[in-house]
């Protein structure tokens, strides 16, 4: 039966979440330190002396590298890099083959603000077979995706010469983690190996399951050697400065970032998730792994900024963390990979986790103790586009 946070909704099943004595989960500790604790003002004096170290603006030489992906925060690290520091960035993406058009035009959005962009398309061979392996293999849809971003901005640093890389949030400082990891300045490689997301899997590791290094190419992570000599240095903008989802949308908006109209197309917020089809399938996967979705995300971070209390988190919880993707999403995903949608959803059964999930008398699927309601069968529909 699952534990729930008594100050969020999160639940236990939350990889890398830890619960204190009081049934408080890390992520709302850390919340609750970050507003008491913090001394924002040395760590934004911190950040202005590395801005300042890397300053190297000169004709046709970066000052750091940004990597982006159209989304709100994207516009916003620009924003703070470009237009408050007057730093001299380039943008790197790593061009996912499930791009959506409201990701393409933010994306515009954010090289009107004067930056140059590379938007790096991937060898699709190498990219299918490694979505389908880990489809298939960990029921996770975007690991290539997380793989080749973290993998691709410091073989660019090493061969343009840029030792400085702004990232966003450090994921455990925001969403949950142990005391050490939500508190690292820099995304190093010890951060990947021990990120959930990757499965603690370098791509040459796949290789040896089947794949071909060479359609891989641009995904090996350089030696640590490299990057010391060239003083390589991944920081973690929110470790600096505080984070918050809302404030990066209004400042994104004003840079014309849109927003979806229709309404979220997972979860709470309308402005995330909007420029990769797969990554909402690979949210929906959450629900069957660890029985919660994007709206538990969204809610719990709402909660800790003040903005949402726990009754009304619980209410939408349970009538709409279930929402599985789009059709036209799962359908997309089928043809780049290959696969039929009957053999998609036989995935996802498999990795329904039974330790959580249970059936009721009439053979549907309910979450045992879930925090929406006890023994509420998964119905829910598709979000529709």
């Amino acid at each position: 039966m699952l534990k729930y946070c008594t100050l969020c909704v999160t639940p236990d099943t939350r990889p890398h979440i830890s619960f204190d004595n009081h049934g408080v989960c890390s992520a709302c500790q850390k919340a609750k330190e970050k507003e008491t604790v913090i001394d924002w003002k040395s760590r934004k004096k911190n950040l202005e002396k590395i801005f300042n170290d890397f300053k190297l603006s000169k004709a046709g030489r970066y000052d750091c590298i940004i990597p982006v992906s159209g989304g709100k925060d994207s516009t916003y690290q620009v924003h703070i890099v470009k237009n408050k520091y007057k730093l001299n960035p380039l943008c790197v993406t790593f061009r996912t083959l499930a791009r959506t058009p409201r990701g393409e035009e933010n994306l515009q959005s954010m090289r009107d603000m004067g930056v140059d962009h590379i938007d790096i398309s991937p060898n699709p061979l190498g990219v299918n077979s490694l979505t389908k392996m880990a489809f298939l293999q960990f029921g996770d849809c975007s690991l290539l995706d997380h793989l080749a971003i973290y993998s691709i901005i410091p073989n660019f640093a090493l061969r343009l010469g840029i030792p400085l890389v702004v990232w966003g949030e450090n994921p455990w400082m925001e969403y949950g983690g142990s005391p050490k990891d939500s508190d690292i300045p820099r995304l190093n490689r010890n951060f990947l190996r021990d990120h959930d997301i990757l499965k603690g899997r370098h791509v040459e590791e796949w290789v040896q399951s089947g794949l071909n290094l060479e359609d891989l190419q641009t995904m090996i992570y350089p030696s640590e050697e490299e990057l010391d000599a060239l003083n390589y240095t991944p920081i973690f903008l929110g470790y600096y400065l505080p984070w918050d989802a809302k404030q990066n949308v209004d400042i994104a908006k004003k840079y014309g970032f849109k927003v979806r109209e229709k309404g979220p197309i997972m979860g709470l917020y309308d402005y995330a998730d909007l420029d990769c089809m797969n990554i909402v399938i690979h949210h929906y996967f959450k629900w069957l792994k660890f029985g919660f979705n994007r709206v538990t995300d969204n809610a719990s971070n709402e909660i800790r900024k003040g903005r949402l209390d726990r009754e009304t988190a619980i209410k939408l919880v349970r009538d709409k963390d279930g929402f599985k993707p789009p059709k036209e999403y799962i359908q997309a995903f089928c043809d780049q990979i290959g696969i039929s949608e009957k053999e998609f959803w036989s995935t996802a059964e498999k990795f329904r986790n039974t330790n959580i999930w249970k059936k009721n008398s009439k053979d549907e699927w309910y979450i045992e103790g879930w925090i929406g309601g006890d023994e509420m069968p998964d119905r829910f529909p598709h979000t529709q586009l």
